[in-house]
């Protein structure tokens, strides 16, 4: 089993931007296509703090992300939401998200 996996995507990251923090992107596949940087990581633990900071720093007034980074051996999912100078960061368990998803809508 993969130690983790890791999705994200930001919006409004101008190619000025992308040029900024291309060469410090962490992740194995990377999308750019002018307006929006889609990252996809699976295996071993990835380190993205110095990545989203520096996304967080260059974010337009208007831009913003999301990560999911799901911890396969301690069974966490860590959210970050990044805006203009803010991240703000929510862990939940996985279990937790599968018994509130069962008890919304069903299997």
């Amino acid at each position: 089993m993969e130690d983790v996996r890791v999705y994200g995507d930001f919006h409004r990251i101008t190619p000025e931007i992308y040029e900024q923090i291309k060469d410090s992107n962490p992740f194995d596949q990377v999308e750019y296509d002018g307006d929006v940087l889609r990252v996809d990581h699976e295996g071993h633990y990835l380190m993205i703090d110095n990545f989203i900071e520096a996304i967080r720093d260059l974010l337009p007034e208007n831009g913003y992300g999301h990560v999911e980074y799901i911890d396969q051996l301690d069974w966490v999912v860590t959210r970050y939401t990044i805006t203009p100078g803010k991240i703000e960061e929510k862990v939940v368990r996985v279990d937790n998200v599968v018994d509130a998803h069962q008890r919304n809508y069903g299997l």
